[in-house]
């Protein structure tokens, strides 16, 4: 019986290890303004839009588009020279 509740007790303590650990966090995306979007594209720095709604009826000039769900299998599409700004409605 006491062995039991010392399992019980340890893989409480290693779940809540885990969790709290940061392993099940993941950083949320910073957003921007219109007006924050304008002045990088502005400054001169090479900019990515990613369109990553799923049905699109309109397009963005420019963007490349990724439906989120096909995001991590065509990850290596992207660039990694520039920024990236994703769209997503």
């Amino acid at each position: 019986m006491k062995r039991r509740i010392f399992l019980s007790l340890l893989t409480a303590v290693l779940l809540g290890g885990l969790t709290g650990s940061g392993i099940a966090q993941q950083k949320q995306p910073d957003r921007i303004t219109l007006d924050e979007f304008k002045a990088l594209v502005e400054g001169g720095k090479p900019v990515l839009v990613l369109d990553v709604r799923g049905q699109i009826g309109t397009k963005i000039k420019g963007a490349k588009h990724v439906p989120l769900g096909d995001l991590e299998a065509r990850l290596s599409e992207l660039p990694r020279d520039r920024e990236i700004v994703t769209y997503c409605s």
